[in-house]
């Protein structure tokens, strides 16, 4: 980036002899007043869904240097840009300063913008096994946020979590192998820092094998350290490779073989600084989890934990709600400062990143060479739909792999020749779209939210299928599948559109396919790779 440009970002500054972006951000950080500087510790969440009369003076006298959205302030495409348009100019009139305007758009479950297609979860993500892919899914992602004014995403999550596990992370993850969860994640925040969106990777240093959540209660992580250093460190190691345009999300959870005190890792400076920083190298953001929360607030209140936080090492702190706790909470950091209870030499080094970061991702102008994201009261575009068919047809792949090799080869196995099948599930786009794509004959079954195992047995018996294909996407299409009598599931083909769970590992049925994420195309694709994914299974006998 230009000193020029770095002028325009930061115009109430009088640059004198400053050559460099450091020089540049020191000479803005000496002229700020004491709750200019506060202000840029804080990323402050709100219940409305436009500019009113209370934001902008909360916003005015407190001076938030962040703020953050989630699906309560999102009622359109239109008004969400509408609304980040209002928020930048309230925030830069206050603090002469841009804001970074973050959200949760992780991709499937927990998606706050509407896309169309829905985004792929992290798991579906990282089923592909594609960096290429994942990269992209990044930058298409970060596209869309900044269409609309967003410039920090508040993902990748880089939990390692066994998708069959009870991990509270669930298919959030990219998966179980700390390796491919780091190639991944590091991908993907490329693609969102190729947009000029600011990455949060989360939640360090790990919750993949967490079954509470610490939103709802205090959590302690009892892995040693060198499970941590083999598994939950590794893909917060690659990330810190990125560089200073970054941030990082603390977990709440306790680490008892990290910090003996059992403090969270949100109020632990052997965690956010020694092991962080310092063992780890890590030059970005810190950022808390919500303090509001649970896992939090049985600690603290929320000011309390606000300052404990940023004396351990966080650089910004999170309030999602609650103008009055916001308040305390920026009064009480604001008199620790005047007290010296923080450094200004500690202090100054947290604004200089946080004014790093904000030069990164500022460029709040659209680049004129880009198109419009928006149709049809939603975001999207060619180059995203065709990705996100990619990806499934990627996962679709993937479930084609043998998990383990024959023990001797099978030169006599074909696929298996199929004259008509029968194609069930609860959503009719996966039927229509599994009709459409094969020339076999099909018969369907809609289930409906009352279908029971009867009404399919009987069903199936008077369609005399040979074979079927059951598309489950949730708990009762799930216990609709396990109350099938045997001789139904040796013939089933399940496609899981659902978290992995759904489906036992025990599996009695004649094939799983897992792709975790229900895309308009789902059905297409199986159809498509029908005879494949016979062709793997058990049984070679022609299906006539």
């Amino acid at each position: 980036m230009s000193i020029t440009a770095l002028v325009c970002i930061f115009p109430a500054l009088v640059p004198a002899q400053a050559k460099t972006l450091d020089q540049i951000i020191d000479a803005k950080i000496a002229q700020m007043t004491l709750d200019e500087k506060v202000g840029q510790l804080f990323i402050i969440g709100f219940p409305q869904t436009k500019m009113d009369v209370e934001l902008n003076q909360f916003i005015s006298q407190y001076k938030p240097g962040s703020l953050l959205l989630f699906k309560r302030n999102v009622l359109s495409v239109e008004q969400i840009r509408k609304l980040n348009s209002e928020l930048y100019q309230a925030v830069y009139k206050s603090t002469k300063l841009p804001p970074l305007i973050a959200i949760d758009q992780e991709g499937g479950a927990v998606s706050r913008l509407p896309i169309d297609p829905a985004p792929p979860n992290a798991l579906a993500i990282g089923q592909t096994q594609s960096p290429l892919l994942a990269e992209e899914m990044g930058y298409q992602t970060g596209l869309f946020l900044r269409e609309v004014g967003f410039n920090m995403n508040l993902a990748p999550v880089l939990d390692v979590a066994d998708p069959f596990s009870a991990s509270f992370i669930g298919v959030r993850s990219f998966g179980a192998d700390p390796e491919m969860v780091k190639e991944i994640g590091v991908a993907y925040s490329k693609g969102l820092m190729r947009s000029r969106v600011i990455p949060t990777a989360k939640h360090f240093p790990g919750t993949g094998n967490l079954k509470a959540d610490p939103h709802a209660m205090i959590v302690k992580n009892s892995a040693s350290i060198s499970d941590l250093k083999k598994k939950d460190l590794v893909p917060f190691e690659g990330y810190s490779s990125l560089g200073s345009n970054i941030a990082l999300m603390l977990s709440h959870s306790i680490y008892p073989s990290l910090d003996p005190s059992k403090e969270p890792a949100s109020f632990s400076s052997k965690i956010s600084t020694e092991l962080l920083r310092k063992d780890l190298k890590y030059k970005g953001l810190v950022v808390t989890d919500d303090l509001q929360m649970k896992g939090s607030r049985q600690l603290l209140r929320p000011e309390l934990a606000a300052l404990k936080a940023i004396k351990a090492g966080a650089d910004v702190v999170m309030l999602t709600w609650s103008f009055a706790d916001q308040e305390k909470a920026i009064r009480t950091v604001r008199d620790a400062i005047k007290k010296g209870d923080i450094s200004q030499e500690e202090l100054n080094g947290k604004l200089h990143r946080i004014l790093m970061a904000k030069a990164f991702a500022n460029v709040y102008r659209k680049d004129p060479s880009l198109p419009s994201f928006i149709a049809a009261g939603t975001l999207s575009s060619k180059e995203y739909a065709s990705l996100e068919e990619k990806v499934l047809s990627q996962n679709i792949q993937s479930n084609l792999i043998p998990k383990n090799l024959p023990a001797k080869a099978n030169k006599s196995r074909a696929p298996a020749a199929v004259g008509r099948v029968c194609a069930l599930s609860p959503h009719k786009d996966f039927i229509k779209s599994f009709t459409s794509s094969t020339s076999l004959k099909v018969s369907t079954f809609h289930i409906a939210g009352d279908s029971d195992s009867t009404e399919v047995m009987q069903w199936t018996e008077g369609a005399h299928c040979p074979l079927l294909v059951l598309a489950i996407t949730g708990g009762k299409t799930a216990k609709l599948l396990r109350s099938l009598p045997s001789d139904i599931k040796k013939k089933t083909i399940v496609v899981n559109l659902g978290s992995p769970g759904l489906v036992p590992r025990e599996r009695p049925y004649k094939k799983v396919i897992q792709l975790y994420f229900n895309h308009k195309d789902s059905g297409k694709k199986v159809a498509e790779h029908l005879n494949e994914i016979l062709g793997l299974s058990s049984s070679s006998v022609a299906i006539k």
